[in-house]
Formats: C-alpha cells, structure tokens, sequence
C-alpha cells in the first residue's frame, strides 16, 4: 500500500556551524533550514567536485547520509580552473561558475539547484520550484523539472524500450525468472543513475544510496506541479552527485571517474560461452561425462567453445533432500573435480562455477554458520533470519537463510569456499541469485566488514541497503580469486550488480530472459541502458532461458545478433510439466538443417575476437561502451533524436565501425535500418554480408537480410575491424601447461572499408561521383589495443596498432604501425597483418608512399575477397635502437652544445649554455641537487637542451646519422622520459607539429637506475621535501626542413629536457656547427625567463623559425629581381640587350624553380608555426576552462601558468609579423609565376628560331632530292615510250637473215629486205621520247612554282604535279593500254588459227604473234600497275588455251619450225611473265604507296622524298622484269628452231640494252 508522509523544508539560511571554504579552492554551500526543533532542522549542502560534477545531500538527524554509500566521496579538484563564486546581497543565491559549466543555488524557499553548460542561457537541469527536496517518512525525495520529449536512459537494467521517459520504475532489484522484455519491472540491477540527454547537453543523476527507491519519469503529472521526475529513497538522506556535459559519453565517463571504470575482462570470454541447467544435472550418465560430449560435439560441428558455465547441478546432494548446497561437490557425477577440470583445460574450455550467496537449512555448513552469525538475523525472533529460497527446479523452494557480508563469519566462508573452488581448477566465479531480495526491511545486519559512521546505531537492512551485500559479495569472490591466483586476471560474472558492484565484478548479464521474438528485441535496450551504466561487458541468454525451444529461424536470427555484443552465451533451463528438475537445453547442431549457418556465425564471432576484445579494452580506460546506442557520437544529427530512435530495440552501434540491426519477425526477410550522419556528409556504409550494398549516411534503409544469410551488420566508410583466426586462441607467448592445445593468436587481418568507386555494382544510382576519388588519396585512420588477455591490471601492458589507409580512384595505400606500451608484443606482429578489401572492391594495396616492398598480394580469401599482407612498424625505443643509425663523433675530443635553464623564486634566472664531452652527456638531464627549499613552497623550474648533429652516410643511401654513439643517445631518452612515438617520428624524418599526451607508465627521469637507486633518490626526495607522486610527461615534436626539435615536460616538476636534432649537413670539426643551432639558442637565451612555461621551447622555435625563412625570403627576392633584370621584365631595365641563349634562359628557370620551391617550403613552415601557436592558446584556454593538471604545487602551477599567459599573450604580434611575410611570399609568389611565363615564352621564340631553321635545311634537301625523283621517273617513261616503238619498227622492217641456206651458196639470203622502215619509225619515236621528257619535266616544275608563289611557307605536295592531273594521265594512259590488250588478244587468237590451218606461213605467222605479244605485255604493264592483286587464272586461262589450239591442229605443224618454236616460247612467255608480274608489283607493295599515285600533300620534306625514291624503284624494277620476258622468248625460239631470225637478233640485242639501262637505275 503507498504511504506518504511528505515534508518539504523551507527558510533555509546559510549554516553558521560550516566553515565556508575558499572559493578558488572547493566552491561550497551549507543550509539549515530554521522550521522546528533541532532534530527537525534539514541540512543541505551543494558542493563543486569537479568541472562538470556537482554533490548535494539533504539530510535531517533521523534521515543521515547512506551509511555505505556505493562510491567514496571525491575530493574536490579542478585542475587549471579557477572557479568562481558570487552571492546576491541577500544571501539567499549563489553562483558557481566553472568554465565549462555553471551552477546557481537558489534558496528563497526549497532550495534550487539550476545548471548550465558553457555559454547557455537556459539550464540543462532544474529542482522543482516550492517542492525539490522533501521528507517523506524514513526516506527522502527529490523532485526535478521533467523536460518532455527528450531522452532518459540509465537505471542499470530496465525493461523495453530504451527511452524511459513517461514510466516509473522500482530502483530495486528481484529474480525474475521468465520476466517480459517490454513490461517487467523490476529487473536484476540496483543502479540508481539517471541521464536525462539533449541535443544541447546531457545531465545525470546519481545516488550514492543502496536503500530500495523509485523513480517517477514524467509518469506522474498533477495540475498543480504540472509534470516532473522524483527520485523517492525508502530510508535515509540523499546524497546525489550532479554530472553535466555536452554529449551522454562525457556524462558516462565521468560517472566513471566517480564509481570506477570497468574491470578488465579475460580474453577467453570474447568466445562462446556455453552452457545449460542439465549438462550438471544428469546422474546416468555422469554430469562430467555430459560435459565432455558437450565439448566434443563443439569439436564435430566445428563449432568452437571457449568456456562452460557449470551450473548449479555440480553442488547438488547425492541423497534426499536433493537441495543445492553451494561449495560443495556431488562426487557422483563429478568423482575427481580437479581431474574434471584438467581434462576440459586440456581440451581448450574454461569452467565458470554457479554460486549462489544463500544457504539452505540442510546445507552442511548450516549450523555452524548460523551459531557463528554468519546470516541476517531477525529482530522478531532475535535468531537467524529465515525465507524461502530456490532450491531445485522451477518454483521449487526451500528454507534456508542469506549470507550477511558485512559479518566476518560470511564474509570468509565464503571467501574460502571461493579459493578452494579456484584450486580444484575453477576458472571464474559466476554469482549467481544475489538480489537479497529479503522481505523484511528491519532485518538486521553484523557491521564487521564495513566502515559505521560515527554516532549510527542503526543495523538494520532497510537503511543500509539490500544491495550492499551485492557489493560485498562481488567484493568477496574477486579477492579471493586474486588472491588464489595472483598473476591472472580474476572474472566474476554476476547477475545482479550495483554502482560499486562492477569495481569487482566484471561482467554481467540480463537474467533468466525468455524465449520469444519480442524478447529477443527487448534486449537490446536492456543492452544499451546497462551500457550508459558501466555494465559494458553485458549479454543476453540467447535462444532464451526459459520458455519453449526456438524454432530453427528463430534461434539463427538470435545467434547472429548475439556475435555482435559484447558477452556471446547460450545458458539455458527449459522447465516443462515432464522434468521440471532437469530440463531442457539450448545446443547449436540441434536443428541438423541450420549447422551450416550457425557453424559460421559461431566462427565470425572468433574472427571478430579481436575487434570484440579492443572494445573491452576501451571500455575499461574509457568507459566507453562497446553496445552503444545509435546516437552516441552522432549527436549533431536530428534523426537520432527522434522516439523511433529513442527505442533503441532494433540497431545499435557494435564498436565504432559496426552498426548491427536485427530481424524480429519470423518470415522477414529484410530490416529498416537508419544510418546515421554526424557531419551532413559522411561517406555512407558498407553491408559486409550479401548484397555487399553501398547505403547512403542520414538516411532511412530497408536491408535485404534472408535468414540464412545473415542480419544487416554495416560497416561505416573509413572504419577498419581487426580480426583473427576463426577458432580459440591465446595471446600468451610462452606454453602453458595447462591449456597444451590452445591455439596461439599469430595471425591478424584488418577488414577495411575505403569509399567505393562509382562503377562498383552497389554504387546507387544519382548518388554521383565521392569527390575524394582523385589522383591524392584519402586517409582513414582506425585504432585498437591488444594485451596478453589474461595478466592482472597492474601488469597488462597494452599495444595500440594503428591503421591508416588513403584512398585514392585507383589505388588504397595502407600504413600499419604498432606502439607498445611495455613489454608485451602480439604473437603476430612479425608476420605482417592481412588487410581484407570488401567484396567487389579490386584497387590494389600499396604502401604508404605507393611502392609494394611492405606489401604482398596473396590472392583472394574463401570470400573471394582480395588480401595483402603489409609489414607493420613498432613504435617502440626497442624499435628505434633497431632501426636508427648512428655515426661516430668528430674529432678526438668530441662535444656537443648544451643548453641549461634555471630559474627558483629567490633567485635570478640562469642561463648557461657550453660544450659538454661526450661521456658527460648521459648524465646531463639528471636533476639538479634541491637547494633545500621547503615542500610546496619552491616553485623552482629548469629546462636542459642537447644539441645533437646529424649527417647523411652517402649520396646512395638518403638516411641520416645522428653523430652521436648509441648508448649516449638512448642514455638521453631513457632520462628525458620520451614517448616512443616520437623516437619513431624522428627515425623517419616526419614534418609538423605533434603532440603526444602524458603517461604515468612513462619512463620517469631516473627509469635508467637501478631499483635501488630509484629508492634511494626517492627517499631523499622525501627527505627533502620535494614531491615525489608519479610523473605524468608530455612530449612534443617540432619537425622542420633544417631541424627536429623534441622535447617532454614534467607537468608535476616544470622540468623540460629537449634534444635539438639538426637536419643539414655537419661541418667537420664545429661541435654544435650550424647556424640554426646558434640562433635557435640565441632566442631561447632572450626568452629565458619563461622557463616555467611548457610552451617555451615551441614558442621559440616558431619564432626561430620565422626569422630564418625572413632571411631566406630577402635573398629569393634578390634572386627574382637579378633575372627580371636580366629578361628585361624589371621596371627598372630597358629591355634584352643581348639575345638570350637557350642556356642561359635555362639557368634563369632554374634559378626561378628554386625561388618558388623555397616559397612553397616556407609557406608550410607558416602553416606549421600557425599550428604550433593555435595548440599552445587552445591548451591554455582549456587549463582555465579546467583542464587537469596534477602538479600539487599552487606556487609551481601558478608560475607556470603566468609564464604560459605570457608567451600566449606575444602570439599576436609574432602572428602579425609571420602574416606580413605570407603577404609578401604571395606576391613573391606571383612576380615568379609572372617571370616563369616570360621565361618559357622566351625559351619557345628560341625554340621555334631554331627549328624554323632546321625547317629551311630540311626544305632544301626535299626540293633536290624531288629534282632527283623527277629525273629518274623521266628516264623510266622515256624508256617504256621508247621501246614499244621499236619494237614495232623491227616487226615490220628490218629482214629476215635466213642462215640455214648452205654456205656454198654464199651469205645468208635476206628474206624481206624493208630496213628502210626501221629508221623512219625509230627515228620519230626517238623525238618523241626527248619531247615528252621535256613536256614532263615543265609540268612537274610548273605547279610547284606556282604553289610557292601562292604558299611560300607551303611545303610541296606529292611529286610536285597536281592530283588531278596525274588521275587524268593515268586513266587514260591504263584505258589505253586495255585496248592494245584486247586487240592483241584477236590478233594472236586468230593468227594460230589460221596458222594451224595452214592459211598463212610461219614467217607471217609468226609476225603477228610477235605483235600480239607486244600488245599483251602493254596490258599486263598497266595491269600490274593499277591492279594490285591482278587474278593469276586469266593468265593461266589464257596459257591453256594456245596450248588447246596447237594441240587440236597438231597434225598441219612442222616440227622443229619457227612456228612450232615460237609456240613453246609462248607458252613459256606466259609462265614467266606470270611470275615476274606478281614479284614485281609485290615490291611495290613493299614501298607501301602506289607506284604511280600522288604522295599525300601533308607528307614531310623528307617522308615526300622517299616516297617518290620508292615509286621509281618500283618503275624501274618492273620494268626490268619486262625486259626479261621479252627476251626469254626470242633465245628460246633460236634454239629450238636453229633459225637465227634478224627479228629474233633485234629483239634479243635490244631488250639486253633494256637490261642493261634498267640495271643502271635500280643501282
């Protein structure tokens, strides 16, 4: 029944009896109210903690602070804030403003509390006017405005949705076996925080308090007080701390620094977790032997299991009544527990062991706990408290009592049952039924193990708090299990937690959660809400606890959602009416048809271990959790603040790459997704399972997921996921005897995911082109930590690998580096690390600069996905004692420059500056002997500087030396404390400004001692007074083209040590000899006094820096003004005296390509310097916005501070200066942009000078060797006009010698005596040749003439004749000769015929041939030359068909005549010529151009002239061929017939000129 006895307090006044404390130090106010007595009489307090955090209690004499509150009180701190306070002349407000928040205290009535953010008006956080804190019977309650429509989250674990604003929820915890995700409440968890988040700024609230209480979120509203939240505690006062910050991670982090960060979580626990009520159950056959086939069953499905939750079963009794009696062992089903747990070791699996903080009245131990007061008792019957409790199945009880630890007999019983479950082989302790769900609130409690405060006499549970013992016994199972095991990482899982609960318990999950779709959605906002309150390491039974079995889509859709969170088990009790003791399970291969797919989801989950781990390891330095909700980072996006967002059932961020959303619908087989967009243009999201699809950022998506594919898993642009083997590993170097099989963690891959190209499948249609795909890539850079995964915190160093890659259109170069924090090394990191491309994506890898010597192709995975290995650099002083070199000092004497600064409180600066030799080097950041000042009044500084030289080894080899040995160089850095991240920046010549924050892991200045040293100096230290608290050091990194300058400060001492590396060329025999160096130490000397100050060295390099590039800049300018002289481009020259040479002209662009060189280098140094200057005003803006500095010194931070405002406040006026000389470098920079134009130009009139008289000499000899071409074409038409004219001349006149008359009758008889014809054709024919010589000759001189009037800079075309006209001649020229051709044909046809017949006689006959041979040989001519592939049949055709005729009239020929002769040289005229025509023109085919076609008009001088060589060649060579088929004939003809013919004499005597001429031009 609800009871209500509310009091609201009023007429506070400030309390009188509270020492107000300094402002500056703890802003602070105290009220007392002045209503009724003094025990009436409310307290309230409100003090500033932090920045951003607020404590304020309200308490009366009956209504105390929590007795055991679940986080100590924090001291007040602020770092470099100075808050400010101001009250009202009234007294009744008062305002404290922090930088980054404010808070203002009204208490003109109730007190009111109002807080805002930086640079807000209106407050992020509101008491409820006239009713903000009031007493409500034995408790308290604190009313607060109700913001509607935004977003609270938190409370530990509270039921669906995630967005708890409009509901009222219990702040208690229960067992609720089977609840309902959407309306059960309460749940398991007691943590009382409540974040209320905005898009302006986030606020939580906190009770320190373990007493039961409610929080109302807007669900009550009353007309008068309209709609508000109250917090209700059953009993006792409030003590609250206010968090405020800009984003929920902010509020989130600092709740942590409140309560404490999150534990590390073993390795093995990333893996499947297995588990289930009956595998511990069964009697026949043995539990033990059930678990084995567990385990063997995993191994035949190829279904990997890293560790076995044991139930309870294991401390079930062997005889009636079968109860659970915790700690004890049932030795039938386990007969040997040690051997047990050897063999599932052996086998790879982990044990977590069931314990349950209540005893049963049959439980052994019983008695004597009870007699020893190790229970609650009961004030009614003054004996041992006694409920029912669960016993053995469901529903089922039994009496017995819960554990108290706050008495020493329960504290150590179970302290020591713990140890001895550790030393039988129990790995981890898994806290099971630790609600102290109690039903009387006046139990009363021992209060031997906790602190009482003075004056409480009160014990009993209701104000101390049920969920205390949560605490105590999460407390209880994590030192016992360190203690059992010093050196490993202790694990307790408990179900049941509260603030403090999580300090020793390191994971937890969401209970005995039920089988059904809606349950499977719910969970994931109990997920996100655990995870706003620090149960990061948090999961969910999947498949469901309780309920019916899933059905096969059912359980598959449960388990690829599961590998995506933090905690993967399947844990189980399926009660049903048959077996209500044992049960059924959950097992992965019970449905034979989804194996395959649950097989690889189990294997994905390995693969992700790294990546999964990573998140751990970041939620425990950060708090930050790895199942986040969709809005966390992505605050600048309205989508993610609306209530379909706000339910946080369906998608939550995996990690910063992985955006999971689920499917809860059976039969669905696609999901709505929104992808969130932080800047308005991120790059969008990858699907890492089919489709493979590109989605667009800020916008709604539905997701193809099939359900034996998988759930939409989403990758963001730019992400990188680290992943490892697909099976169970471990990251221990050395070999364990205990686990012998476990695999070892050598083998990483880095799953990235570049921006895709435009023509890639999934690439939407109308998203257009990513502008970063140009020639420059990208760059993406991901992070993630790894460690040994089983060491204790104190000795988990970690290592950071670091992934970069730029993306480009068509390529990803890929940087992979690893820093290591101390000893410990991945087993992987010497085989390189495989980047994993996505599917589809096929541009290659390459190295950071674009080479392959760190990468290698290894083809593609079983997802046809392309891998490459890349060599990863270590960052790490091992590494760079590998890798830098070192050369020897110079001289015999060696030294280098140093530089000390001093400066104390009672006496003047110092500043020394000398040569040291080389073996007083390492000696030299030693601190410097206490001068006896007393503790926390000196404020005394120092900064030391060593010069070191450098020279480059040769001009093969591009890596410098550092002229130093290397024992003295590593000596320097061990005692400057130097991140190693620097040493690296240095090993590779990096440019810029980097900044490197401090670590108290950091090498201290005396880390190069021995232990004992180390001790030694530290008592001195203490001795004399100086602070001796762990130093946090920063490290800085100045890279420029002439110097590097590192150097680390002390933020706890004001000590400096810095090395001044120089970046040119040493000059032999000058220690220290550079003029950088000496001017570098001349501005640090002017600017000595600021010593304190951590910026001193990087202001004066800024400043060196521009007072160099000054110098240089003056004398480029000379530069320019020397060549604009010179070119006639200055305003003060006359013009170019003297041609310029293309020399000369080359070296002025040299000299211009230096100048704008140097303008560009010196204009990133600008840039460099104006980042350097920007870093050090942001951080002194935010040291006095309240940033952390652990220096306990008031006096050293105060001077440190004011020698920091004053460097700050002389930036202006070096940026006023450094911004004159960007001025003039931009219009230095356009006077050589304008020079280098008149250069080129110049350099062109030259160029185009020479080659214009190149072109005049390249013209020459195209115009003689055309003379030349033009004259051998004239000889070779003279001689084509020339013989068919005698030849026809000797056909018809010259006589006939006939020499076989006898020679008694005297000379041979002349037969036809007609040589007069001869000379009258031959003659004639003779003229005509030398008149058209001469008429071709004026023709192809005409044109070219002509074409050199009309064009002088035209060169000729083709053989100087126009197109046109050689198209004519030739035309009519070829038509020509087909007539002769045919009219040969008839002759020669006609001609057999009638000589076979006996018409005409042989000589005749054999005339005609002749003749008809004649015309012939002008058609193949002109064939051959205008046909190119002139058909070889005709002739063949024509060959076969003489041959006929001779044969068919064989009968009328004389054998052995002229006739018959002449015959058989026909036929062998047809052969040859057939032949010698084909080679012919395959020569001219050879010159490529036609043999008589004009040259193309755009032909060069040179191209034209050999072309027109080639077209006579060709002329000429046929025409030797033809000659040689004339003549063959006629020697054929005097042999065969043994006439000796005067025709036959001409023929043969007149082709061998032929010959002979032709001969002569073809040579």
């Amino acid at each position: 029944m609800f009871q209500q006895k509310e009091h609201v307090p009023k007429n506070y006044v400030l309390d009188g009896t509270h020492e107000e404390a300094s402002p500056a130090a703890a802003p602070s106010l105290s009220l007392v109210s002045t209503y009724g007595s003094e025990n009436e009489k409310s307290h309230f307090t409100f003090e500033a903690v932090r920045p951003n955090i607020y404590r304020t209690t309200f308490t009366t004499s009956q209504h105390p602070l929590p007795p055991y509150p679940s986080t100590k009180r924090l001291e007040p701190t602020f770092g470099d804030v100075s808050p400010k306070v101001s009250t009202d002349a009234g007294k009744n407000s008062q305002e404290i403003d922090l930088g980054s928040s404010r808070a203002v205290v009204n208490w003109t009535n109730a007190p009111v509390v109002s807080l805002f953010l930086e640079g807000k008006q209106k407050p992020i956080h509101q008491d409820l006017e006239f009713r903000s804190y009031a007493v409500d019977g034995n408790g308290t309650a604190h009313y607060t405005a109700y913001r509607m429509h935004s977003l609270h989250v938190g409370l530990g674990e509270k039921a669906a949705p995630m967005n708890l604003s409009g509901r009222g929820f219990a702040i208690t915890a229960s067992d609720t076996f089977g609840y309902e995700a959407y309306r059960t409440d309460p749940l398991y968890k007691h943590v009382p925080l409540l974040i209320n988040a905005t898009p302006e700024g986030c606020v939580g609230i906190f009770s320190t308090s373990h007493s039961r209480a409610s929080w109302a979120i807007g669900s009550e509203i009353d007309g008068l007080w309209g709609r508000f939240k109250v917090y209700r505690q059953s009993y006792g006062g409030l003590e609250e701390y206010l968090i405020v910050g800009k984003t929920v991670a902010e509020v989130v982090r600092s709740y942590a620094e409140l309560v404490g960060f999150p534990l590390l979580v073993p390795r093995y626990m990333m893996g499947y977790v297995g588990g289930g009520m009956k595998y511990s159950m069964e009697d026949s056959p043995r539990a033990r032997d059930v678990i084995y086939e567990f385990i063997s069953n995993c191994e035949k499905h190829g279904m990997p299991c890293s560790a076995f939750q044991m139930s309870s079963g294991y401390t079930v009794a062997e005889t009636e009544p079968k109860t659970r009696n915790v700690f004890t062992w049932n030795r039938h089903r386990f007969p040997d527990p040690r051997a047990f747990t050897r063999e599932c070791h052996r086998r790879g699996v982990r044990l977590l062991a069931n314990i349950k903080p209540y005893v049963l009245a049959n439980h052994p131990a019983y008695p004597e706990l009870s007699k020893t007061g190790a229970f609650f008792k009961d004030p009614a019957t003054g004996t041992t408290a006694v409920a029912r409790l669960w016993s053995a199945g469901g529903g089922e009880s039994g009496e017995g009592s819960h554990l108290d630890f706050s008495s020493k007999a329960g504290y150590n019983w179970w302290y020591n049952g713990v140890k001895a479950l550790k030393e039988v082989g129990i790995d981890a302790m898994w806290n099971d039924n630790n609600e102290y769900n109690t039903p009387d609130d006046d139990w009363q409690l021992a209060l031997e193990t906790v602190t009482v405060p003075p004056g409480e006499t009160r014990n009993h549970i209701g104000l101390w708090g049920r969920a205390m013992n949560t605490e105590l016994v999460g407390k209880s199972s994590h030192d016992a299990t360190l203690e059992a095991e010093p050196n490993l990482r202790p694990f307790v899982l408990t179900r049941s937690a509260t603030a403090g609960t999580m300090r020793y318990c390191a994971s937890s999950w969401s209970g005995d959660n039920v089988t059904s779709w809606e349950g499977m959605k719910g969970a994931n906002s109990l997920a996100l809400n655990a995870g706003f309150s620090l149960l990061q390491c948090y999961g969910h039974d999947i498949g469901g606890f309780e309920g019916p079995q899933p059905t096969p889509e059912h359980l598959v859709r449960w388990i690829q959602l599961g590998i995506h969170s933090p905690r993967f088990a399947i844990n189980c009790y399926k009660t049903n009416p048959d077996d209500n003791l044992v049960g059924e399970v959950i097992e992965p291969w019970q449905y034979p048809s989804v194996i395959p797919i649950i097989r690889d989801a189990i294997r994905r989950r390995y693969e992700l271990v790294p990546y999964t781990y990573s998140l751990m390891l970041k939620s425990h330095r950060e708090a930050v959790p790895p199942q986040r909700w969709t809005g966390w980072g992505f605050e600048s996006d309205p989508t993610v603040w609306t209530p379909e967002l706000y339910q946080g059932d369906t998608q939550y961020w995996f990690g910063d790459a992985l955006l999971v959303a689920g499917v809860y619908e059976p039969g669905a087989s696609s999901a709505r997704v929104y992808l969130p967009d932080a800047s308005g243009s991120d790059l969008g999201f990858l699907s890492v399972s089919a489709p493979y699809q590109y989605l667009a950022a800020g916008q709604w998506h539905d997701v193809a997921s099939a359900w034996h594919d998988s759930i939409p898993v989403l990758a963001r642009v730019g992400a990188a996921v680290p992943v490892g083997k697909p099976e169970p590993t471990t990251s221990v170097a050395g070999e364990d005897a205990e686990f012998p099989n476990l695999a070892k963690d050598d083998y990483r891959g880095v799953e990235i995911f570049p921006p895709p190209r435009a023509q890639l499948p999934h690439w939407p249609k109308g998203h257009g082109e990513l502008d970063l795909l140009g020639a420059a890539p990208r760059w993406f850079r991901s992070a993630w930590l790894e460690d040994d995964g089983a060491s204790v915190e104190s000795k988990a160093d970690a290592a950071k690998i670091t992934v970069a890659y730029g993306v480009s259109a068509s390529e990803i170069r890929v940087k992979v580096d690893a820093k290591k924090e101390g000893a410990f090394e991945p087993l992987w990191l010497k085989n390189g690390i495989v980047v994993v491309l996505p599917v589809g994506e096929e541009r290659a890898v390459k190295d950071e600069d674009g080479g392959d010597g760190h990468v290698k192709d290894l083809g593609r995975d079983d997802k046809a996905r392309r891998i490459f290995r890349v060599d990863v650099d270590v960052l790490s002083r091992e590494n760079f004692e590998v890798f830098q070199r070192y050369g020897d000092p110079v001289g015999s004497d060696p030294r280098h420059r140093t530089v000390t600064i001093y400066a104390s409180p009672d006496a003047q600066t110092t500043y020394v500056e000398r040569d040291l030799k080389l073996d007083s080097l390492p000696s030299f950041f030693r601190p410097r002997p206490s001068s006896g000042a007393p503790r926390g009044v000196g404020s005394a500084a120092s900064l030391k500087l060593v010069v070191v030289d450098s020279m480059q080894e040769s001009w093969s080899n591009s890596y410098r030396s550092l002229w130093l040995t290397k024992d003295v160089f590593l000596a320097l850095v061990d005692t400057m404390g130097m991140d190693p991240a620097a040493l690296w920046l240095l090993r590779n010549e990096y440019d810029g400004f980097h900044y490197f924050t401090p670590s108290s892991s950091s090498p201290s200045p005396s880390s190069s001692s021995s232990s004992v040293s180390s001790s030694s100096s530290t008592l001195d230290a203490e001795k004399e007074g100086r602070d001796v608290s762990p130093p946090l050091i920063d490290t800085y990194y100045i890279g420029t083209s002439s110097f590097v300058l590192i150097w680390t400060y002390d933020r706890r001492g004001a000590d400096t040590r810095a090395l001044w590396v120089l970046r040119q060329q040493q000059q032999q025999g000058i220690p220290g000899g550079s003029v950088a160096a000496a001017w570098f130490a001349n501005v640090l000397r002017r600017h000595r006094e600021h010593v304190r100050s951590p910026f001193l060295l990087g202001y004066v390099a800024a400043l060196a820096t521009c007072c160099t590039f000054d110098g240089e800049i003056a004398y480029r300018a000379h530069v320019v003004r020397l060549v604009e002289r010179q070119t006639g481009y200055s305003t003060h020259s006359s013009g170019i005296e003297d041609r310029l040479g293309i020399d000369s002209l080359t070296v002025s662009i040299t000299e211009i390509g230096g100048v704008l060189n140097h303008i560009v280098n010196n204009e990133r140094h600008f840039r460099l310097v104006d980042s350097v200057l920007d870093f050090f005003r942001d951080a002194l803006d935010a040291q006095e916005r309240g940033g952390n500095d652990h220096d306990p010194d008031p006096h050293r931070r105060a001077a440190r501070h004011a020698s920091t405002r004053k460097l700050v406040a002389a930036i202006p006026l070096l940026k006023r200066r450094m911004h004159a000389s960007q001025e003039f470098l931009k219009y230095l920079k356009e006077r050589v942009e304008r020079l280098s134009t008149v250069l080129f130009a110049l350099l062109t009139h030259e160029d185009s000078a020479t080659h214009a008289e190149l072109a005049a000499a390249s013209r020459r000899i195209a115009e003689a060797s055309q003379r030349d071409s033009s004259s051998m074409k004239t000889v070779a038409v003279m001689t084509m006009a020339f013989l068919p004219a005698t030849f026809v001349a000797a056909l018809f006149a010259l006589p006939s010698l006939d020499w076989r008359a006898p020679l008694e009758d005297g000379p041979a008889a002349v037969v036809q005596p007609y040589f007069w014809v001869y000379w009258a054709v031959t003659l004639p024919a003779t003229g005509l040749v030398f008149a058209l010589w001469f008429l071709l000759d004026r023709t192809a001189a005409a044109p070219a003439r002509a074409d050199a009037d009309a064009n002088p800079g035209a060169s000729p075309g083709g053989n100087g004749i126009r197109a046109e006209d050689i198209t004519r001649r030739h035309w009519l020229r070829l038509n020509g000769f087909r007539i002769l051709g045919r009219i040969g044909v008839l002759l020669e046809t006609s001609t057999i015929l009638r000589f076979g017949r006996g018409v005409v006689n042989g000589r005749r006959a054999s005339n005609f041939v002749l003749l008809a041979l004649v015309f012939r040989i002008g058609q193949h001519n002109a064939g051959t030359l205008s046909r190119p592939r002139w058909p070889f049949h005709h002739f063949v055709a024509h060959r076969l068909r003489v041959v006929f005729v001779l044969r068919r009239h064989d009968a009328t020929l004389v054998p052995g005549n002229l006739s018959s002769s002449f015959l058989v040289g026909r036929v062998v005229l047809g052969i040859v010529s057939t032949r010698v025509r084909r080679f012919g023109f395959e020569a001219g085919e050879t010159a490529h151009t036609h043999p008589i076609a004009p040259v193309d008009s755009g032909t060069s001088a040179s191209g034209w002239g050999e072309s027109t060589k080639a077209k006579g060649v060709v002329v000429v060579r046929t025409r030797l061929h033809l000659q040689i088929v004339l003549v063959l004939p006629c020697v054929i003809v005097v042999i065969n017939s043994g006439i000796v013919n005067s025709l036959a004499l001409v023929f043969i005597f007149v082709g061998l000129g032929s010959i002979l001429v032709s001969l002569g031009l073809c040579i």
